[in-house]
């Protein structure tokens, strides 16, 4: 809530301006957004799978707990 008193020259006339509500330019957001799941059988949380990301090469990889490759 915002007020605002804006004085006369006579202190009997003053204006008090209340619940004042300013619009902010909304800025869009951009997403590209993906579900993590798994790179090989496609399955992901809400399968009830753990889904863990892999660094190979230089590639960021999804697995799950059954398909996570060995170091």
């Amino acid at each position: 809530m915002s007020q605002i008193m804006i004085p006369e020259f006579d202190k009997q006339k003053s204006l008090l301006f209340q619940d004042l509500y300013f619009a902010a330019k909304k800025t869009p957001v951009r997403t590209t957004v993906n579900e993590a799941v798994c790179g090989i059988c496609q399955k992901g949380l809400e399968d009830g799978m753990s889904v863990t990301a892999k660094r190979i090469g230089m590639k960021l990889r999804f697995f799950c707990q059954y398909h996570i490759p060995e170091e």
